[in-house]
């Protein structure tokens, strides 16, 4: 069997979508972490990713945050984006302001909004707000039309990607993939990844792995990229992480 790396988004791959569960999982994660690296690789906050490693028994393992604007390999070596939250921030209310959007910014609101809005805890939404390197649109009334202007008129400098439940705007100089590459370089070149995502922002990682997971959602069809390995789960998450990993490991 090779060596493997394990890069895995967390909201609706790793854990449930809507209640954020994951016990089913524990089983296999505490089997597989014993050979090969499980790398959380999302959207949020290394607060909340740190959180969840503690749960999930993978401290010390690396991480990706904030869909690659922050990556942690071990305390001497991190990756931090050359772009600040406030300096997107100023820029999205500018946008904001100047085209006469409604779009609301996670950094507006306050922990309890964010719980309201989310479903996550009290203390959950305090991490989710401790954002770094990256902002998080929460759209109005006409979010197509608004993505439209934003994608328009977007600084060069930033992109913005769409996840399960929200849009981020963040950095050109990170995303997934840029994290699974430069995590690359401290592993044998031989390793064989796999990625297991679920959401639009996962697909360049899921590119940049020699094998894919997609993992079935429930209100959207399921992602659909060109890949020569990639496996759709039958089962949504969490079940579908563990099909979806079995169906590679087991070959």
């Amino acid at each position: 069997m090779p060596d493997y790396l394990i890069f895995t988004d967390l909201d609706g791959t790793l854990l449930g979508h809507d209640t954020y569960t994951y016990t089913e999982n524990l089983e296999l994660i505490r089997q597989l972490k014993r050979r090969y690296p499980i790398i959380l690789c999302s959207s949020k906050t290394a607060l909340e990713i740190k959180d969840l490693q503690k749960k999930l028994g993978l401290v010390d393992m690396p991480f990706v945050a904030e869909n690659g604007a922050y990556i942690y390999f071990n305390s001497f070596y991190q990756f931090q984006s050359p772009v600040r939250q406030a300096a997107i921030t100023e820029a999205l209310q500018r946008l904001r302001i100047q085209y006469h959007l409604n779009f609301q910014l996670f950094s507006e609101n306050t922990s309890q909004q964010i719980a309201e809005l989310t479903g996550l805890s009290l203390a959950e939404s305090c991490q989710a707000l401790q954002r770094l390197y990256s902002e998080v649109i929460i759209w109005g009334s006409n979010p197509q039309y608004e993505q439209q202007i934003i994608a328009r008129h977007l600084a060069k400098n930033l992109h913005i990607v769409h996840g399960g439940r929200f849009s981020h705007v963040l950095s050109t100089a990170c995303d997934k993939s840029i994290a699974v590459r430069w995590l690359q370089q401290f592993y044998p070149a031989e390793a064989v990844r796999i990625g297991l995502g679920d959401s639009e922002n996962d697909i360049d990682m899921l590119k940049a792995c020699e094998h894919a997971v997609v993992v079935k959602r429930p209100y959207k069809p399921v992602l659909q990229f060109a890949h020569n390995s990639v496996y759709y789960t039958r089962k949504m998450a969490p079940a579908g992480w563990k099909e979806g990993l079995e169906y590679f490991l087991q070959q």
